[in-house]
């Protein structure tokens, strides 16, 4: 039921009711039959009866019934065969059926005056039956009457849906055509004045909401991608000058590297993080390429190491030279900085292990394990003895949705430290 349509349901809802109420009618039309037959053999008994205890008064003889069926039987007169065993046995009753298909209808009454007493009178209306004779055919009737206006109710009530629904499923189709990427314009005016043009008019209103937030959020990433571009060529153009004087020592040669590294990173990760916030990829658009594993989590611990000097991490890390991944390789090194920067915060001593192939890979530290939120990739979430903002892996999340990398973590089970596992198999996939 489920799976059917408004309109359908509506029909069925509307067919059903008339069956019920069919049959309802025609159960009660069956009974109301019987009982008016029933009636016009007990009134013409009664008046029968009347009719001879009035002779009886005047002390006439009895006179013959007027109707044919009609006998009476006053004491000691035998009645027929196949009634008077069940007459003896339930008195009280005034409806008995015979052999052969014979109906009976009684009345005990007395005759008055000197030569009265107790008498029966009998009417066998076998042969005057209406109903019960045409039982079968009455029943057959009723149910092709039931199904006749069952499927004239169908008929009805799919044309009356049809017209009642139709504004509901133009706004439905209006919403539809939009697309994923679309927001749908709807005039609330050429929908009727009542709930639906209610409906239409706060859907529109809702729509006109979410333009304006996207049109806000366009504005902002627009000028914070000319805002942060701008001091880190700053930054680049600084380090390249340094770099040509003579008189730079030696000695701050590393530390010119790393500023020169950085601001190249941070730019390309800043083009990333805008095409994440601009929503230009499709859900695997940050897939392609090969990345070559090894290098870029040599290339995070490196990094990690330089934020975090006294971190007491001991590292491992069991990658294979050529594992490859089908990934950006910037996205791909945003994931496994914050991962494993998170993890040199919380590493104990020679616990912290990186593990991997092309179809997947461990992040696992000693640490202490994580404490506090139950979801540690919802923003703003902080554990016990994070020094972070909370959108370290908030962030790390949205960039394994958006190029297909599975993320899951388990912390605690009677053992220490945090384990967080990236799944490539799901790289290239079609998003659920």
């Amino acid at each position: 039921m489920s799976a059917l349509s408004l309109r359908s349901r509506v029909v069925a809802a509307i067919a059903l009711t008339t069956i019920v109420t069919s049959l309802l009618f025609g159960l009660i039309t069956f009974s109301f039959a019987y009982s008016l037959e029933d009636s016009l053999f007990e009134n013409a008994l009664a008046r029968e009866v009347a009719r001879q205890q009035r002779a009886a008064q005047l002390g006439q003889p009895l006179p013959a019934p007027l109707l044919p069926y009609v006998r009476i039987h006053v004491a000691g007169a035998a009645l027929p065969v196949d009634l008077a065993p069940q007459l003896a046995a339930e008195p009280q009753r005034r409806e008995f059926f015979g052999g052969a298909g014979r109906h009976y209808h009684v009345a005990r009454f007395t005759l008055p005056g000197p030569g009265g007493g107790p008498a029966i009178a009998v009417a066998e209306t076998s042969r005057y039956l209406l109903v019960r004779p045409e039982r079968n055919r009455l029943l057959l009737f009723l149910a092709g009457l039931c199904g006749g206006v069952a499927l004239l109710g169908a008929v009805l009530g799919w044309w009356l849906a049809g017209r009642a629904l139709s504004p509901l499923g133009r706004l439905a189709g209006e919403i539809a055509g939009a697309g994923d990427g679309g927001i749908p314009r709807i005039d609330p005016r050429s929908y009727p004045a009542n709930e639906l043009g209610v409906l239409a008019a706060t859907l529109a209103g809702a729509f006109d909401r979410i333009r304006g937030f996207i049109a806000r959020e366009q504005a902002f990433t627009r000028d914070a991608s000319h805002e942060l571009r701008t001091p880190l060529a700053v930054i680049a153009g600084a380090a390249e000058v340094m770099a040509l004087d003579p008189a730079l020592p030696a000695t701050a040669q590393p530390a010119l590297r790393r500023i020169e590294t950085a601001s190249a990173d941070m730019a390309a990760a800043l083009d990333l993080l805008l095409a994440l916030a601009r929503e230009q990829h499709d859900g695997r658009a940050m897939a392609g390429g090969a990345a070559l594993l090894r290098p870029l989590a040599e290339k995070a611990v490196a990094d990690a190491a330089a934020r975090f000097p006294a971190s007491p991490a001991g590292i491992s890390i069991e990658i294979p030279e050529h594992a490859a991944v089908p990934v950006d390789p910037v996205l791909l090194q945003l994931v496994l900085g914050n991962l494993i920067g998170n993890a040199f915060q919380h590493a104990a001593p020679g616990a912290l292990l990186i593990r991997g192939d092309g179809a997947g890979l461990l992040v696992a530290d000693g640490g202490p394990g994580l404490a506090g939120p139950a979801d540690p990739f919802a923003p703003f979430a902080r554990h016990a003895g994070s020094a972070g903002s909370g959108l370290g892996l908030a962030i790390t999340r949205r960039l394994c949705d958006a190029a297909g990398i599975g993320l899951s973590w388990r912390s605690a089970d009677g053992r220490p430290g945090t384990e967080f596992t990236l799944d490539f198999s799901r790289i290239g996939a079609p998003a659920a």
